[in-house]
């Protein structure tokens, strides 16, 4: 199968040192560990939307393809079912979005033998979903499922996302002042991948007017 390419962003590669931990320390410790010798390792993580999972998900498999793994990374919302007929042959497979294959039979049915697969292989596997896993259409999922070291990660509140905006502006060079963060917070959706996105926006436009991210500019930008 053609698998999609690591992700990228207007604020960069989603690696680990781009993603604010909060309290999400002992996750992100694990997923650390678990790039530089994936093993037979099977990991789920679990947490709502804007969470962090899909950039946990890329930061594990970029960091274990530099340490010479081969990777794969599937995000099952943006993958065509028929391309899933296919086995998949990685040291550290990453599959996103598996709440798609707990309701839906041929998902379902080639989640599990791709998890046995790596488990016969002794290579590792990393999920991430938002729901309970025991709600699988497929018992036999829901029980494989169950048997991975479930790791949960805490959505962010209003001081997190702020902080996370200004790590993020940090870490790609973009010069953001707190009192900019600020009025992004009160003025633009305040879900985290909309705040992300009106950043790399913005800095576009303020590289366009050789201008810093202020309060003025983005008065005058609306």
């Amino acid at each position: 199968m053609n698998q999609l390419p690591l992700a990228l962003s207007g604020l960069g590669p989603p690696g680990f040192e781009q993603f604010w931990a909060g309290n999400n320390e002992l996750a992100l410790a694990r997923l650390r560990a678990l790039a530089q010798r994936p093993g037979a390792d099977q990991v789920l993580l679990g947490g709502a939307e804007g969470s962090g999972k899909t950039h946990l998900l890329l930061a594990t498999c970029d960091a274990a393809r530099q340490a010479g793994c081969s990777v794969a990374y599937l995000p099952l919302s943006r993958l065509e079912p028929e391309s899933l007929t296919e086995p998949v042959d990685a040291d550290l497979i990453a599959v996103d979005d598996v709440d798609l294959a707990l309701a839906g039979r041929g998902l379902a049915q080639w989640l599990f033998t791709q998890i046995n697969r790596q488990h016969d292989r002794g290579h590792a596997l990393l999920l991430a979903a938002r729901g309970q896993v025991s709600d699988a259409v497929l018992p036999d999922l829901g029980s494989r499922l169950a048997q991975a070291q479930a790791l949960y990660l805490n959505s962010p509140d209003d001081a997190a996302r702020r902080a996370i905006l200004l790590h993020r502006a940090s870490c790609a060079g973009i010069p953001l002042e707190p009192a900019a963060a600020d009025y992004l917070m009160r003025h633009a959706h305040r879900d985290l991948r909309s705040l992300l996105a009106r950043l790399a926006e913005l800095d576009r436009e303020a590289l366009a007017r050789g201008r810093r991210i202020t309060v003025p500019l983005l008065r005058e930008l609306g």
